[in-house]
């Protein structure tokens, strides 16, 4: 097998890929066969590259994690190439690392302008076969019709089955045990619908800021860059009916429906309906923050949104009436992915009016640790009196599975090396997410909705709190 990462001396590949498959090496995953080679624009050659890569994974690997033998053993599984994207001839280098009756996987974590380029070439160069794969990362496009070009240039070289679109989130372990929750447990399964559900929430909310991608950002915001992605994913694993069984085809369909139910936003009530944002100067545990627009690479007058909430309606039999609403933004308060279930008041409260009832409420946390807790009512003990008390059921992963949990990047490569898509995006997916972000930015400019400020270390503007306040309701900023 060999893997080809497009981009090997960025962020990506420094931070999660080769990380990654270093652990998967050391746990016996991945193959003393294997080659890695790395493909970038730099003028170094693959010894000086070995020395970053071991620098690199000192510095993001945990030191428990990190082996000075088994490091030397993994170095023997890399190279590096300088070949130039735009030119055809330089992909000649890859021929005799990219041998026909082997598994090639080509890795392109660069920016999607260059997808189109790189498939070409590897295909002008004969170095594409039936048993190769391409991985992309989101996101897929700048709208609509940029994905329809980007998969299509894809599709002319790659079959679908062969094509591994990666949202990293999908590959977080309380994200996929969604499906477990949900699918396995009758308890939830009956419950999970308009009969008792009141709400949903999605948060996705990160204390960081721009992390040099000042330029990128504000090509991109908060819209185009989360929503689009990471939290309709969410969404759909949330919504989804169940699968006819656990292959990736029938999830894929069950996700392509929610997407396809998705209402689009009343003209005449889009303020009640989204809040956009951008963060000002503030600070963060102590520290002092600046201002979007005071960001390297950033328009000193920009309008791009870092702040994103949105009431949103699924049009279907076990969703009408319920409200989901998805808020993602940099510099908040907290840094935190999780969902939160707001079940209804019991039909008939039988204990004394005097005792306050709260309904009950299930939070699935995606990060910065993955856990379940599902809040329930009791009874207090007491020597007099009936007294109730709200009390959390908690399950922390961790706590169960120290030895086998594996990031998001660690489940995803694996994914692709053992040929298993049911966690990737297929291409229907991508262009109906794209139907409906470019929907609501186009409701978002017709109506001229105002960019709301709000404080770096905060949780957003305050009209995003009017907005689930409009469903008597209030969003679950909860600092663990």
């Amino acid at each position: 097998m060999n893997i080809f990462i497009f981009g090997g001396t960025g962020d990506l590949a420094s931070r999660k890929l080769l990380p990654a498959l270093y652990r998967h090496f050391k746990a016996h995953r991945l193959s003393a066969h294997a080659k890695i080679v790395s493909i970038g624009s730099r003028a170094i050659n693959s010894s000086e590259y070995q020395i970053l890569v071991r620098e690199n994974l000192e510095h993001h690997l945990n030191e428990s994690e990190f082996d000075e033998s088994v490091c030397s053993e993994f170095l023997k599984l890399i190279s590096f190439l300088k070949i130039d994207f735009n030119k055809a001839d330089t992909f000649k280098l890859l021929a005799d690392n990219a041998l026909d009756g082997s598994r090639n996987i080509y890795y392109l974590a660069v920016s999607p302008i260059f997808y189109k380029i790189i498939v070409d070439n590897l295909n002008l160069q004969k170095l594409i076969f039936s048993s190769s794969s391409i991985i992309v990362e989101k996101p897929i496009g700048r709208d609509h019709s940029s994905s329809v070009e980007i998969n299509h240039a894809l599709a002319q070289h790659f079959n679908e089955h062969q094509i591994f679109r990666i949202d990293h989130y999908l590959g977080k372990e309380a994200v996929q045990n969604l499906l477990a929750l949900r699918f396995g447990n009758i308890i939830f399964e009956k419950i999970w619908s308009n009969i008792a559900i009141d709400h949903i929430q999605i948060t996705v909310s990160e204390t960081l800021g721009l992390e040099n991608r000042g330029s990128y950002y504000d090509e991109t915001g908060a819209i185009k860059d989360m929503l689009q992605n990471h939290l309709l994913q969410i969404l759909c694993l949330v919504a989804m009916e169940p699968p006819t069984n656990i292959n990736s085809e029938s999830i894929r369909d069950e996700k392509l429906k929610v997407l396809r139910s998705l209402r689009p936003l009343e003209g005449n009530k889009n303020d009640q309906q989204v809040v956009v944002g951008q963060y000002k100067d503030g600070a963060i545990n102590a520290q002092p923050k600046k201002a979007y627009v005071e960001e390297d690479g950033v328009n000193p007058n920009s309008m791009t949104e870092t702040f994103v909430a949105l009431k949103l309606w699924i049009d279907n039999w076990r969703w009408s009436g319920v409200p989901f609403f998805l808020r993602t933004g940099k510099r908040m308060s907290e840094k935190k992915s999780e969902i939160v279930v707001q079940f209804k008041s019991v039909p008939h409260n039988i204990f004394d009016s005097k005792i306050m009832q709260k309904d009950n409420q299930l939070i699935i946390r995606l990060q910065p640790e993955e856990s379940i807790k599902l809040k329930i009512m009791i009874k207090k003990p007491s020597a007099s009196g009936f007294y109730l008390q709200e009390l959390p059921l908690d399950l922390l992963f961790e706590d169960y599975y120290k030895e086998d949990h594996l990031d998001a990047y660690e489940r995803l490569l694996m994914d692709i090396i053992e040929n298993k898509p049911s966690l990737f995006m297929r291409r229907d997916e991508v262009e109906e997410a794209w139907v409906y972000i470019d929907q609501l930015i186009t409701s978002i400019h017709s109506s001229d909705i105002n960019i709301s400020k709000y404080n770096a270390g905060s949780w957003g503007p305050s009209s995003a709190d009017l907005l689930i306040a409009g469903h008597e309701a209030k969003w679950n900023n909860e600092e663990d």
